[in-house]
């Protein structure tokens, strides 16, 4: 009987846990992330740094003329990126400026032979330094802000922020992307089409293993249906009830009383 007793203890505990886990997972998460980021800024912690209101740069001496045009750029998109999700960091945000991309891979964990120009993870931005990609003949302060990393990676940390690591990767994805199409006009895939789009399922579990520029495409597609035809106000509140551990469908149908994968299914 003694024995039934904790095996009936156990199982329920484990019912309550799997209940719960998203919960459980958004009241931890801060913390968690908060250690993983000291990791990440204990990587540089030979790099020099500046500051400006909202952003602390973390940087090689080789990239200290790129630190004003870094740091211009992120507050030039402060207020309007915060306004529009709603939210403004507790702190001010550490982005590392990189001159040697392999370092920033593997600081950031990023898989052997993957490239990028930006990196978000636990709280911390890290980019390429424009001297890498921009060439001299091109007007580096408007090539840095329309095709740079700042507008994109910056969304990234808030979604974070706001919904505690508790999102698929195609919604902050899709975050980013609209926010960088409404401060630089930047359309990812803009002239790219396909006869069948993504569907949730494959976007919510899949998403890494599908055609980059496509799933990239129909996460924006989706998010700017939301905030087209819902509001800006619909994203921000989809964030909060993430943030309480609601997932995603949930927190879609409490702001707008609609199916999402029907929603994304009618997303053409």
């Amino acid at each position: 009987m003694k024995k039934k007793i904790i095996v009936f203890a156990f199982a329920l505990i484990l019912v309550i846990s799997l209940y719960y886990a998203n919960q459980i997972m958004v009241v931890s998460y801060p913390y968690v992330r908060e250690i993983k980021e000291n990791g990440l800024t204990d990587n540089v912690k030979d790099y020099k740094t500046a500051q400006s209101e909202h952003f602390i740069v973390r940087y090689t001496q080789q990239d200290e003329k790129y630190i004003p045009l870094v740091l211009k750029i992120a507050e030039k998109h402060y207020d309007s990126v915060t306004t529009d999700l709603g939210y403004q960091p507790a702190g001010k945000t550490v982005i590392i400026m990189y001159h040697d991309p392999e370092k920033m891979n593997r600081d950031f964990s990023l898989a052997k032979g993957d490239t990028a120009m930006g990196l978000y993870l636990n709280g911390v931005i890290s980019i390429v330094s424009p001297e890498l990609w921009i060439t001299p003949t091109e007007d580096i302060e408007k090539v840095f802000e329309h095709d740079g990393p700042i507008v994109h990676e910056f969304a990234h940390l808030i979604v974070d922020d706001i919904a505690k690591g508790n999102y698929p990767v195609w919604f902050t994805e899709g975050i980013a992307l609209l926010e960088e199409y409404r401060e630089n006009g930047f359309v990812w895939g803009e002239g790219v089409t396909t006869d069948k789009p993504y569907s949730l399922k494959e976007l919510t579990y899949n998403f890494n293993q599908l055609d980059e520029t496509m799933a990239y495409k129909r996460s924006f597609e989706i998010v700017k249906a939301i905030a087209d035809k819902y509001g800006m106000q619909s994203i921000r509140n989809i964030l909060k009830y993430l943030g309480k551990g609601l997932s995603l469908s949930e927190s879609f149908y409490k702001v707008t009383g609609q199916n999402l994968e029907k929603f994304v299914d009618s997303v053409k």
